[in-house]
């Protein structure tokens, strides 16, 4: 008998952890994140779309002398991965060189467009909100279905400037919304290796589009990431028509 008292203590405490709210499961807006190495920030999204709720995650990298000076404003990329947990991978130099915030998306990947699509929503409203980021100073990448993804989310997000598909072209969402269409952001560009498979939909999406403001970068290879000299050459480009 003496046991029930115990147990009944932790059947309650079960229950209070169970009904815990989402807030206290998400990291703190006063974290304190070091400059130049991958935090992991938990997030929700909480702007009006209840299908996308949900605790999400994201690694972010501070450029180094973000916390120098509080009154100056940086540029981001989102990147994204058809395998989740996304990585910089051959950008990594070029991120850190040009003093960007660097959001690698964790939840999207390959598969139902909600978790990506919501991965995507609550990462953006948490990093702008936390970071310092410049107007139209964020741009998007990702390979294959993370490129597809990309073009999803320049077109429901706010405030990019550019995006860059690498191995793949616009995706198209449940509902029928799809990728790029009718969103005037500055610049888009596209890697495509010369023997990867979506290569002729690449080739349609050019004819598609008439836009001067696409540029495609082609390589020697398959269907992969662009090599470290291409994808730098399509971020140089990317980057040449953000505000300043």
């Amino acid at each position: 008998m003496r046991r029930y008292p115990a147990l009944l203590l932790l059947l309650v405490s079960a229950l209070a952890g169970a009904a815990e709210p989402a807030a206290s499961k998400t990291t703190p807006p006063d974290l304190a994140i070091k400059e130049g190495v991958e935090t992991r920030i938990a997030c929700d999204h909480n702007g009006g779309y209840s299908k996308y709720s949900g605790i999400y995650h994201y690694r972010v990298m501070l450029p180094k002398g973000y916390h120098g000076d509080a009154t100056k404003s940086w540029p981001a990329i989102f990147i994204a991965s058809p395998g989740g947990n996304a990585a910089m991978g051959n950008m990594a130099d070029w991120i850190k060189k040009h003093g960007y915030i660097a959001i690698l998306l964790d939840e999207s990947k390959n598969g139902p467009w909600d978790p990506s699509v919501g991965n995507f929503l609550a990462a953006n409203q948490d990093a702008s909100k936390r970071f310092r980021i410049g107007e139209g100073r964020k741009v998007c990448t990702g390979f294959s279905g993370g490129a597809r993804a990309s073009s999803i989310f320049v077109s429901i997000g706010d405030n990019f400037g550019g995006v860059i598909l690498q191995g793949a072209g616009v995706g198209t969402l449940d509902n029928g919304i799809r990728g790029l269409r009718g969103v005037q952001i500055p610049a888009i560009a596209v890697t495509i290796g010369k023997k990867d498979p979506n290569r002729g939909a690449i080739a349609g999406m050019v004819r598609e589009s008439q836009d001067d403001r696409l540029q495609v970068f082609e390589f020697e290879g398959g269907h992969q990431w662009a090599p470290k000299d291409v994808v730098e050459r399509a971020l140089d480009y990317v980057h040449s028509k953000l505000p300043k």
